[in-house]
């Protein structure tokens, strides 16, 4: 388990605006140029290994399993072996666990 380093309130929503800003422009942009939107670290989203009660990356509408498409997790596709494995976020950087939460949670 990591420990959240601490983090201004300032720099949070600002992290926070910057990924949301991101999301919400794909929309915008053409099939042929989409621009991967910035991603929130890790302590900024104040990201844990393990769940917080029911919600969970696996359950949320960013995560995306190993080989596998966003808003498709354990609740959204079909359970396998491989949906216990890491996988990625659309607006968190790096791998994260599918039992693991943040603050940037959103169901399914």
């Amino acid at each position: 388990m990591s420990t959240p380093s601490k983090v201004s309130r300032r720099n949070w929503i600002k992290a926070v605006a910057t990924a949301v800003s991101g999301i919400a422009a794909l929309p915008l942009l053409g099939r042929t140029a989409r621009a991967a939107p910035a991603k929130v670290t890790k302590a900024i989203a104040h990201y844990q290994d393990h769940p917080d009660g029911p919600k969970m990356c696996g359950r949320c509408r960013f995560f995306i399993p190993p080989g596998g498409e966003a808003g498709h997790g354990m609740m959204g596709g079909a359970m396998g072996p491989g949906m216990m494995h890491e996988g990625l976020c659309q607006v968190v950087q790096g791998h994260v666990s599918p039992r693991g939460y943040c603050l940037l949670y959103q169901p399914i």
